[in-house]
């Protein structure tokens, strides 16, 4: 997170991503495993905001952490995409999409911000439910190399849907250094019971960035993918069971000030191997945030879309991600439908060590855009 950003919009649209991915931390507070794309929900309910008016935009605009300035916004997240899109080195995919009802228009302003989203668009007959949920569902399968499958249930669909749109991201990286693959051995992992179960515990060890944070009474480390540009961020509470007080205080993490008290210092690393898929209905988190209107038919106003009245019915995330000694693959994917109705380089005098063998928190990346594409929790390994 170290490269300068061009300019005011990408800067603000990356710190709104920074509040809005705090929010959700805080909201999705269920137990267990947790992993999703704030990137991706958000550029998706982004997309929503310019078609909105009234009441509906600025719950949009204050839920999202957006700027005031609606130029801005535009501005920063087509700078988002396009940068995202540049990776060269990285498997990052990112697609928007609208899909409209056979027979309604998109209005031109809205249709000339989707383009600024990289969102195509495409007219179905929703009517035809199994046609047109498997028309969507086989795009999102593709765009995320084949992780998120079946996003949408069957019956979601019918005459009444006025529009879904759909955000996928896919990701794919080597570590920069990948970890010792015959050091990879069974180690108890301490669980939120008290219990312990065995897992696959890699190890690698390396000069990388790191950090004592203090008010988060955690270790954070980067762990650098191979481009450069990723990176993940581990949190990991000093205590056993410290996840929950973690996360309490989860309003007080900024990636970019902890990233400034980190030095590059000799780190042994242990880190479980581990894989997961999370999916969930945000509807009620985003009225809990403040997002209610454009759920409630008596006060959702998306006149700046399309003519005529409707509401969003359902806001859907589902999400992949699988670490393992080479690297890491990940992906989500968010749907809406809408019916019609630099740091120091100072190290430290004596190496540190960094074992995750009880819950911790992560977050992926970006350098270059300093968005956080992924953020998760990690309670129990194996699943």
């Amino acid at each position: 997170m170290g490269v300068s950003l061009a300019g005011a919009p990408l800067e603000a649209i990356s710190h709104s991503s920074i509040d809005f991915t705090v929010d959700l931390c805080w909201r999705m507070n269920e137990p267990g495993n947790l992993f999703f794309s704030p990137l991706s929900i958000q550029v998706i309910l982004a997309l929503v905001y310019f078609g909105a008016k009234g009441d509906t935009a600025k719950e949009l605009e204050r839920g999202l952490h957006l700027p005031s300035d609606k130029q801005l916004t535009d501005n920063g997240i087509n700078a988002l995409m396009h940068r995202l899109n540049e990776s060269q080195n990285v498997l990052l995919d990112i697609a928007n999409k609208i899909y409209l009802r056979t027979g309604s228009e998109v209005k031109k302003e809205f249709r000339q911000t989707a383009d600024r989203f990289l969102a195509g668009v495409q007219q179905l007959n929703f009517a035809e439910s199994e046609q047109s949920t498997k028309t969507i569902n086989d795009w999102i399968e593709s765009k995320t190399h084949g992780k998120i499958k079946d996003m949408i249930m069957k019956g979601t669909l019918d005459a009444s849907t006025l529009m879904v749109l759909v955000n996928a991201i896919y990701f794919k990286d080597e570590w920069l250094k990948v970890f010792y693959e015959e050091e990879t051995k069974p180690t108890p992992f301490h669980l939120p019971s008290g219990a312990t179960e065995d897992i696959d515990m890699m190890y690698v060890e390396d000069r990388l960035l790191y950090a004592d944070v203090t008010e988060l009474n955690s270790q954070a480390l980067m762990l650098p993918y191979k481009d450069w540009r990723l990176n993940m961020m581990i949190l990991l509470p000093k205590e056993m069971n410290g996840l929950q007080d973690l996360e309490r205080n989860i309003d007080k993490f900024d990636p970019l000030h902890i990233l400034k008290g980190m030095t590059k210092s000799k780190v042994f690393v242990y880190l479980p191997r581990f894989k997961m898929e999370y999916s969930k209905s945000l509807k009620d988190t985003l009225i809990t945030l403040g997002m209610e209107s454009m759920f409630n038919p008596a006060k959702a106003n998306f006149s700046g879309a399309v003519d005529g009245d409707y509401v969003v019915s359902q806001v859907l995330h589902k999400a992949f991600i699988e670490v393992n000694d080479r690297g890491t693959e990940a992906a989500a994917a968010t749907v809406l439908i809408a019916p019609g109705s630099s740091a120091p380089q100072l190290p430290p005098p004596t190496p540190v060590t960094f074992k995750a063998d009880h819950p911790f928190m992560f977050f992926i990346v970006d350098d270059i855009t300093r968005t956080i594409l992924f953020a998760g929790r990690l309670v129990k390994p194996s699943v």
